[in-house]
């Protein structure tokens, strides 16, 4: 009977836990066959090419913009995630003169703010935090993305990997990218633009291309192949612990 409360208080302790995590709105995406919704094709409707062979096909005319928005990422309370995309930027960079003149910027949204990854077409990176008390401005910016492998930097056709990691108990990120599968390189670790990070993913998520000029001839586009959203590893280990809790009852008896 002891071994039986226990299994129970085991197995009631990780549904609670699990469920506060789960509360943000897990989910994977590898644009195979993606959904309409939960994906929602906003903005310019002639930016937005489709899932081809895999992967998520987006461009944009002048000034238009095209977004790529998922809303299911809503829940109380908020639990510390992972957050991540990868993407081909091809064409993008090309070559002299600020190559497509575009903007693909990465964004979630939540009660207390937003932030947003910007990768220009120059191959320069930016970090921008808007949060709820009126704090506003770039964490980081023009930093240029080069691979820790080989040092060169981004170019067309480059997979691009973005990650941001937030801990709720420090109320802390830790932005990572990574060219090619190599390993991910840390480009901000800490807090928000001034102090408090706080909730900015329960509202909706969103990939947008803009498009800066009006030169036609030279289009930018994005493949997205990936894009995720995770509570922090200790959940994966909590239902694997569950798992056995449940085991040894059951040899027990």
């Amino acid at each position: 009977m002891r071994h039986r409360a226990c299994t129970i208080l085991i197995a009631a302790s990780i549904v609670a836990l699990a469920g506060s995590a789960m509360a943000i709105g897990v989910f994977t995406e590898d644009f195979s066959a993606p959904a309409f919704p939960p994906w929602v094709a906003a903005g310019d409707a002639g930016g937005h090419l489709g899932a081809i062979g895999g992967e998520y096909w987006m461009t944009s005319d002048w000034q238009l913009g095209s977004k790529l928005q998922r809303f299911d990422t809503g829940g109380s309370p908020l639990s510390s995630y992972t957050h991540s995309v990868d993407v081909a930027l091809n064409p993008f960079f090309l070559t002299g003169g600020g190559g497509t003149k575009t903007d693909f910027k990465w964004k979630p949204f939540g009660p207390d703010g937003f932030m947003e990854v910007v990768v220009n077409s120059f191959g320069n990176v930016r970090l921008y935090h808007n949060d709820s008390d009126g704090g506003s401005g770039n964490v980081i910016v023009n930093f240029a993305i080069t691979n820790g492998v080989t040092g060169a930097g981004i170019a067309d056709g480059d997979t691009l990997g973005l990650a941001v990691d937030y801990d709720m108990g420090t109320d802390t990120i830790n932005a990572t990218y990574s060219l090619n599968g190599a390993a991910p390189i840390s480009f901000y670790s800490g807090g928000g633009i001034d102090g408090p990070v706080g909730d900015l993913i329960t509202n909706f998520v969103e990939v947008e291309m803009f498009k800066w000029n009006d030169d036609p001839t030279d289009q930018g586009y994005v493949a997205i192949d990936q894009w995720d959203l995770i509570p922090e590893p200790s959940m994966v280990a909590l239902f694997g612990i569950g798992g056995l809790a449940l085991m040894v009852s059951r040899r027990r008896k």
